[in-house]
């Protein structure tokens, strides 16, 4: 299995740096900002990730289908990580099918593996990663704008 993550739209970026920066700034004067908002939308993919699998369908809209559809998701890499010889086996064996049987041996395989758990880890870090950044920013203003967009996607579930 090859696993490419794509890195946050670049034009989102710049957007997000818009919209708190003084006009007529040249926006690579920003890196800082820069980083925090890569940093949150790095956040916000593996978060999306894992809201298809453990999301409530309900409330997110949709049934995931990241297993069926072999998606180099942010849960089956950490999988990859956290498995030994025998659970590798299992999930390549498994993993992209659309058989029900064989979804059901990825969820059980996430479960073992405490995906949820590693989430709970990575998202508290990020978190906190995120807001040292956020704080380290020399203008308030700035500060107040970059926290607001981490509430909004901290801990959401859609």
């Amino acid at each position: 299995m090859v696993c490419f993550m794509q890195p946050p739209q670049d034009r989102s970026v710049q957007d997000g740096l818009l919209l708190i920066l003084p006009s007529r700034e040249n926006l690579d004067n920003h890196t800082d900002v820069k980083n925090v908002l890569v940093e949150m939308g790095t956040y916000f993919q593996v978060q999306d990730d894992f809201v298809d699998f453990f999301g409530d369908p309900e409330v997110i809209g949709k049934v995931g289908t990241d297993i069926e559809d072999f998606k180099c998701s942010w849960l089956v890499v950490k999988a990859l990580e956290r498995a030994n010889e025998e659970q590798k086996k299992l999930l390549y064996e498994n993993y992209g099918k659309t058989d029900p049987a064989c979804v059901a041996k990825v969820k059980e395989l996430y479960q073992t593996l405490d995906i949820q758990g590693a989430f709970a880890e990575y998202e508290s870090k990020s978190y906190e990663k995120i807001t040292k950044q956020i704080e380290g920013h020399p203008s308030k203003a700035v500060q107040a704008v970059l926290k607001s967009f981490l509430a909004k996607i901290y801990k959401r579930e859609k």
